[in-house]
């Protein structure tokens, strides 16, 4: 009897070690934690993968550009999410706002920022449409991100709207030739101001993940409180400061 008893224990013990499912078996199980190299679920932060991602960009400044310009969403993807590209949204924004200034210059501003003087060359115009670029761009970017963050509970910040928004002002090259009286100037002013809209919402929507209605209604939104705020630092700050102190 007591030979049977001792088998049986031997059989059990080892039922238990070879993995044979048991009860206690089970609960061991139910309260261990999971081993190194099994697949498991997990959520990934969001944030997390957006660094991880531009981590691995290798675009270079003249190819985001090219992509940019062509309306590419890869790219615009891209840029929202490489911290680096700030840097050279800052860049192109700078060239910019110096091309902007000299065409401002040289034109006629008839179809820019308000409370500019519009009768021949002038110096102060000119500064006065660079800097305004610069503040145009700033402010931009903020309330592009924060009409996003809250109006649409968008995955975006400042940073991310700066960068893309930077790039997209590539287009203002184009849309400021329309200071000249020239059919071409106006035709390609017209097609600048087209494509500004375009990149910009598609910015908009690559970078905060939405959709490209609430994309729209964001920079809609955005470029009203824009325009008041650029429009009255320009009217009645930068331009009577710029005149008064610089030939006309």
């Amino acid at each position: 009897m007591a030979s049977k008893n001792k088998n049986k224990k031997k059989k059990s013990g080892a039922a238990q070690k070879s993995g044979i499912p048991g009860q206690p078996q089970q609960q061991m199980n139910a309260s261990d934690s999971p081993k190194a190299g099994t697949t498991q679920p997990y959520k990934t932060n969001k944030n997390e993968s957006r660094k991880a991602a531009g981590s691995n960009t290798k675009s270079g400044l003249l190819e985001r550009l090219i992509g940019v310009v062509t309306l590419k969403r890869a790219i615009y993807r891209e840029i929202a999410e490489d911290p680096a590209a700030t840097i050279q949204a800052a860049i192109i924004v700078v060239i910019v706002a110096l091309i902007t200034g000299l065409i401002g210059y040289l034109g006629q501003v008839n179809t820019s920022l308000p409370g500019l003087p519009e009768t021949g060359p002038s110096l102060s115009r000119g500064i006065t449409l660079a800097i305004g670029e610069l503040i145009i761009w700033a402010a931009g970017g903020f309330l592009i991100a924060q009409v996003a963050r809250y109006l649409f509970r968008a995955g975006t910040d400042t940073s991310e709207m700066l960068r893309v928004f930077g790039f997209s002002r590539i287009f203002q090259i184009l849309f400021v030739l329309g200071v000249f009286s020239s059919p071409i100037a106006q035709i390609v002013s017209i097609a600048g101001l087209a494509l500004s809209i375009a990149g910009s919402v598609i910015g908009i929507r690559e970078a905060g993940e939405i959709s490209t209605g609430k994309a729209v209604i964001t920079g809609v939104f955005a470029i009203v409180l824009v325009w008041i705020l650029v429009s009255f630092f320009v009217t009645f700050v930068l331009n009577p400061y710029f005149t008064m102190l610089l030939p006309t």
